[in-house]
């Protein structure tokens, strides 16, 4: 059964209402929320002309807040009038669509007045979203060019034991197509499989791209990440196949001794014996090597290198985004031994970072490192910009037109 992809506001509407019971139980004075009565009307976040956004919280009782997030990547102190009203302006800002929280004497907390809200997970909360616009549509917003579709599907994984559900875009023209390559496409931590989607807008940008002829038309499939079920599925549990202690880590491994072989985690081999099956049976896709591509930023560009450096043969084109590691060539001997070989087999492989990103910026350099000693080619692209979702969108929009192309029409061994 497939569902389309707007059920999911439900979830988001009982997120920004959990969020304001929370503030409300803390004294924070939410008596303003839209639809609410009897409280001071006020508009939060605000986007002057200028660019400049101004944020706004009432909590009368409150000694101090903060707001702060993927904004400029500071922490900006609020100051309080008279009436308990919290506010500080910012900026002004480049166009793009940023995430925020407030901080409430130490308390996290959406924004109670703005509905726009990015799901989280684990230790990445929930966080509210503004869109600074630009002079016209940008690059990952909706334009007047033919649409695809973001079809829920849900299935269940022999491997993990749960029922889970993946995210798939079918490109302009599909229902008249057939053997469309296919993308694999992988979230963070801190999102499941909704991500790429609703905060990512994979589905604009690509939509974007083919209308520009610069992208093929390609199918992307965007899988639960986690080792759980689905939200979507059935009640929340962990996925009884993964090792003890390990369900909430990345793809639910087991955990590993440095400088030994690291094989398929959980997460790889539901993807290899659970989603792509399904994929290929279901979906018009080409089941060649050459019509394949995996990537994944973060947690998915490490389970990226899981899947593909163990199994190479399958995918033509790996991309690797805010990710690397320690070891890389002991981990996985098998891709580095040849490295002849692995250079005739692989069209792309892209690896890129934001030059202030400090949670993977040391990996990916040294990931380009083994790469480069070992000789296989690579793309290594260094750009502004932290670990953020206003770097991740921009790399799907760069990566995406290389993409399924021939031999020969793909930079290799380059960094920029």
């Amino acid at each position: 059964m497939v569902r389309r992809i707007w059920s999911v506001l439900v979830s988001l509407a009982l997120i920004v209402g959990a969020s304001a019971k929370h503030a409300a139980a803390q004294g924070t004075g939410q008596a303003g929320l839209g639809g609410g009565r009897g409280g001071p009307q006020y508009v939060s976040p605000e986007i002057g002309a200028d660019r400049r956004v101004t944020f706004r919280h009432i909590a009368p009782n409150a000694k101090e807040v903060y707001v702060s997030g993927e904004l400029d990547g500071e922490r900006h102190a609020m100051t309080k009038d008279e009436a308990g009203m919290w506010t500080v302006t910012i900026g002004p800002l480049p166009p793009d669509i940023y995430t925020y929280s407030f901080n409430i004497d130490g308390v996290t907390a959406l924004d109670p007045r703005n509905p726009n809200t990015k799901l989280g997970y684990g230790n990445f909360g929930p966080v509210s979203v503004v869109q600074v616009p630009g002079d016209g549509p940008q690059f990952y917003d909706v334009k007047p060019v033919p649409h695809g579709e973001v079809r829920i599907h849900p299935y269940e994984s022999r491997t993990m034991g749960v029922a889970r559900t993946m995210w798939v875009y079918t490109p302009p023209g599909y229902d008249k197509g057939k053997d469309f390559p296919v993308l694999y496409l992988l979230h963070d931590a801190g999102d499941v499989e909704s991500g790429w989607t609703l905060i990512g807008r994979a589905n604009n940008i690509l939509d974007n791209l083919i209308a520009g002829g610069t992208a093929k038309p390609m199918v992307i499939v965007m899988p639960l990440g986690h080792s759980i079920q689905s939200w979507w599925a059935g009640p929340s549990k962990t996925s009884p196949n993964a090792p003890a202690g390990r369900g909430n880590a990345p793809g639910g491994g087991a955990a590993t001794t440095a400088g030994q072989p690291v094989p398929p985690n959980l997460f790889a081999k539901d993807l290899l014996e659970d989603v792509m099956a399904l994929v290929e049976k279901t979906y018009k896709v080409s089941t060649k090597p050459d019509d394949r591509a995996i990537g994944g930023l973060s947690m998915g560009g490490g389970q990226t290198q899981n899947i593909a450096f163990n199994r190479p043969e399958l995918f033509r084109y790996i991309v690797i985004m805010s990710a690397g590691g320690q070891n890389v060539d002991q981990s996985y001997p098998d891709f580095f031994k040849n490295p002849a070989a692995t250079n005739r087999q692989l069209k792309l492989l892209w690896i890129g970072v934001g030059k202030d990103d400090a949670l993977a910026g040391g990996g990916s350099k040294t990931l380009d490192e083994t790469l480069t000693k070992h000789g296989i080619d690579h793309v290594y692209r260094v750009t502004e910009g932290r670990h953020e979702w206003t770097v991740w969108r921009h790399y799907l929009y760069e990566v995406a037109p290389l993409l399924f192309k021939d031999h020969g029409t793909v930079q290799k061994s380059t960094r920029r």
